[in-house]
């Protein structure tokens, strides 16, 4: 559902700029930086240039950091492009950060606050602005929320920052100074295996038990069949790969004969996908991961290699032998994968699934945080979600549980 304001004398709806807009003049915030907003897809291409010359002065690019993330978002059809908006950050005449944001259908029963926030699809999984984790940076969300409550292009109510890392430059932002009135939830958490050495150093919390597991399932699937990773990332294996993970992802409980939630059966995510891997495969980032048994590929991995990280976004496995775990089998080859591969230092699977705890990662905590503009719905939108908190607290119900509906 979408969240929009009512309509104004001017025909158009709050949250949105007036019509024919997509950028306007650079806008002074009371600190160091300037803000200049730009709409939408067209947005994203005129700062295009700028961007990428901010990436190359990034020490560490993580996927949400690169054009193309969004830009396949906002041509997969999942959302109206004018809702988002693309806020450039200058300081001294330097692009210096770029911070995606979207009006939000996140809503409140009777308020009905407008809700401004990181961008967030159904297939986008953590959030971040793109600059440099770096001290110069560190008032960066600070400043943006006041540059946010003094501008009048668009109106919102409340800023909600989810699926924030804790180790991004967002979340670094967020933690330099937060703010007075607001509210910060752990969300869920992000996992992640240090691959710089070898595979037993990178699962060295996991139990006896699962190793025994993992060999035991194994040595089934070789009775039969020898088992082998095939990693693709040059564009034309990479397309083919890509077919054949997205048949697997949807051969299962998630295709057309059981929930209907694979990326085939729904038009918005396919597309996004389609969009994501030939955005990054013209950047040599692509990475699919394909789980062979015999000449069946029975477990598929897409993910993305950008610095000396190798992201984990989609997982898929066939159901047809569930003995065999085909899905288990494939994370314990990628990490031995990863482990040998001298241009990868983590291993992210950027969630934090529950099949995956028995390899015991690493993780890192993924928050929310929100804070009110000076409304009337924005503060009693806050005093609301806060209240909620309290509530659940006192029920003693998990923090991660009952962050999502915040």
């Amino acid at each position: 559902m979408q969240l929009r304001g009512p309509a104004t004398k001017s025909g158009w709806s709050e949250g949105d700029a007036l019509p024919g807009e997509a950028s306007a003049p650079a806008i002074p915030a009371a600190g160091a930086f300037t803000f200049e907003p730009h709409q939408g897809l067209q947005g994203l291409e005129d700062l295009s240039g700028e961007w990428h010359r901010l990436l190359a002065a990034i020490p560490e690019v993580k996927f949400n950091h690169v054009p193309g993330w969004y830009r396949a978002y906002l041509k997969s059809g999942e959302c109206d492009p004018a809702r988002v908006w693309f806020i450039a950050v200058y300081r001294h005449g330097q692009l210096v950060a770029i911070c995606p944001l979207q009006f939000q259908s996140h809503h409140i029963r009777l308020l009905r606050p407008r809700f401004l926030g990181t961008v967030g699809g159904d297939e986008l999984q953590l959030s971040d602005f793109v600059c440099a984790r770096s001290t110069d940076n560190g008032l960066l969300r600070y400043e943006l929320t006041r540059w946010l409550r003094a501008q009048r292009k668009f109106r919102w109510d409340v800023l909600r920052l989810a699926k924030v890392s804790e180790d991004s430059a967002l979340g670094s932002a967020v933690q330099a100074r937060l703010p007075g009135l607001g509210l910060a939830v752990h969300y869920d958490d992000s996992a992640y295996f240090d691959t710089r050495g070898s595979y037993e150093q990178a699962t060295r919390a996991m139990t006896s038990k699962m190793r025994s597991n993992l060999r035991r399932r194994a040595r089934l699937a070789e009775r039969s069949a020898p088992l082998r990773l095939e990693s693709c990332r040059q564009p034309a294996d990479v397309q083919r790969a890509f077919d054949i993970f997205l048949d697997i992802e949807s051969s299962g409980w998630k295709g057309s004969t059981g929930t209907r939630t694979s990326i085939r059966c729904k038009p918005s995510a396919l597309a996004f996908y389609t969009h994501l891997v030939r955005e990054f495969t013209t950047r040599n980032a692509c990475v699919i991961q394909l789980l062979w048994h015999g000449d069946q590929a029975i477990a598929g991995q897409l993910g993305l290699h950008l610095g000396r990280t190798l992201y984990v976004l989609k997982v898929g496995h066939r159901d047809s032998n569930p003995t065999l775990a085909p899905g288990i089998l494939l994370q314990d080859q990628t990490i031995r994968h990863a482990c040998g591969l001298p241009d990868v230092d983590v291993l992210s699977m950027v969630n934090n699934p529950r099949w995956l705890h028995s390899f015991k990662p690493n993780t890192v905590k993924v928050w929310l945080y929100c804070a009110p503009n000076r409304t009337v719905r924005g503060v009693l939108s806050l005093a609301g979600m806060w209240l909620k908190r309290q509530w659940l607290a006192h029920r003693r119900k998990p923090e991660t549980s009952s962050s999502r509906d915040v």
